[in-house]
Formats: structure tokens, C-alpha cells, sequence
């Protein structure tokens, strides 16, 4: 499907929260694929996807930490680093 075609067939869903999985599926993509689409094309994404969608950015911000913490110290013991 097209973005526009993918716009026009979340436009008219009733249930848009589950129309970008359907999509997804449909179109055989990732569901972030049609966010993108759909942000391109204008439309306004359901709450809970876009909450949804913060929250795991914020656990992949805390696991990148604590692997960027583990990164160093072990790069510290390779150095002879305290």
C-alpha cells in the first residue's frame, strides 16, 4: 500500500489503535513503518499508541545506560583503571 492508501484506511477505522497493527500485518512491515507513513500523511496518532510508544523509549534510555555503564567499567578493568 502506498502512505496515502494506508492514511485513508486509518482515517476511516473505527478502532485506529489496532488499525496500525492491521496495517502493519496487511502490508507484511513493522508497525513503526505505518506510524511513520501515518505521521507523514498528517494524521494523529491514538494516545495510548503514542504513550505507549515513550515508554519503551524510555526503558531502551535505561537499559542503554546500564550497558553504557557496564561498557566502561569493563574497559576501566582492561586499563588497569580503577
Amino acid at each position: 500500500m502506498t502512505d496515502r492508501e494506508i492514511c485513508r484506511s486509518y482515517h476511516n477505522a473505527r478502532h485506529k489503535a489496532q488499525q496500525i497493527q492491521v496495517l502493519a500485518e496487511l502490508n507484511d512491515i513493522d508497525s513503526l513503518e505505518i506510524i511513520k507513513a501515518l505521521v507523514r500523511g498528517g494524521e494523529r496518532l491514538p494516545d495510548s499508541t503514542v504513550n505507549k510508544l515513550y515508554k519503551r523509549l524510555d526503558k531502551l534510555e535505561m537499559e542503554i545506560r546500564e550497558r553504557e555503564r557496564e561498557y566502561k567499567a569493563i574497559a576501566a578493568a582492561l586499563k588497569g583503571e580503577e
